[in-house]
């Protein structure tokens, strides 16, 4: 299993993380995210929920946003555990990481957890395949835009291409068994009366943490932003059901999806801004 290690943001900041290489291409999706363009806000005092937190990244980009806001960030991934629990407490006020995948129903389940590329891990063997797929087209620069270029070049895969087990050695597996519980349990768990903003980046899962959501606990939710690596059948699927619940709704692409990963983004919200819960 990978240590962990530190690196730097752009602005200087150093953080931990499990790969150095990978945090280029996640500051990129993550900081460069135009939420208000989605019809999704931000309250200062608000609730955030990240579920599938890898390293932290986006509770660093929330707590920049939102000072006093209560920041749950959920890994089931040991090592992105790890460096997701530093870069919480370093924050201020920290956030809560919590070593827990969300489902459909409290119990165990089998990651395929990807060392060299700690991001990628998934407990869909089938997504995971696909993703890897899509990260080496992206990789070798193709189709890639020119901002996902720049940051291959800077992080230097483009010369190691050519080395016969570099590919080979960033998309190893290894199986690792988590722990589970439901999103509806863990609300319950800290007595909070809503989330502002539920963010969902699960490789494949988040059909599966949807539905750990009792239907009870739907009208507690103001906001989603779901990651969906399921194809576009699936994401127009999700984006329905949501929007059946009363979301307005938008997709967007990822930055996976230049190398033909089937990888969208659904934005949902409703009801007046939020704020402290």
């Amino acid at each position: 299993m990978s240590a962990t290690t530190t690196t730097a943001l752009p602005d200087g900041r150093t953080i931990q993380c499990v790969n150095p290489y990978e945090v280029d291409f996640s500051v990129h999706e993550i900081f460069s995210e135009d939420f208000a363009a989605h019809g999704i806000d931000l309250p200062a005092e608000g609730v955030y929920f990240d579920v599938g937190a890898n390293i932290g990244l986006f509770a660093i980009y929330l707590r920049d946003r939102c000072a006093q806001g209560r920041i749950f960030a959920y890994e089931p991934m040991p090592a992105a555990f790890a460096a997701l629990a530093g870069n919480a407490a370093a924050l201020t006020p920290p956030a809560e990481a919590i070593p827990l995948g969300l489902g459909r129903a409290p119990g165990t389940l089998e990651f395929d957890y990807f060392p060299g590329i700690s991001a990628l891990s998934t407990a869909n063997r089938a997504v995971g395949e696909k993703l890897s797929a899509g990260l080496r087209e992206v990789l070798a620069g193709s189709g890639a835009s020119e901002a996902v270029r720049e940051i291959v070049e800077r992080i230097g895969t483009t010369e190691r291409m050519e080395e016969a087990d570099f590919l080979d050695s960033l998309f190893r597996t290894e199986r690792v068994t988590a722990e589970i519980d439901t999103l509806s349990s863990q609300l319950a768990a800290r007595g909070l009366a809503g989330i502002d903003l539920l963010k969902i980046d699960t490789e494949g899962a988040e059909k599966e943490v949807l539905a750990g959501i009792a239907e009870s606990d739907w009208p507690k939710i103001r906001q989603l932003m779901v990651e969906v690596h399921l194809g576009r059948d699936e994401t127009e699927a999700i984006e329905a059901d949501l929007k059946r619940r009363g979301y307005r709704t938008s997709i967007g692409g990822h930055p996976l999806s230049q190398g033909g990963a089937p990888v969208f983004h659904i934005y949902a919200s409703r009801g007046a801004t939020g704020g402290k819960r």
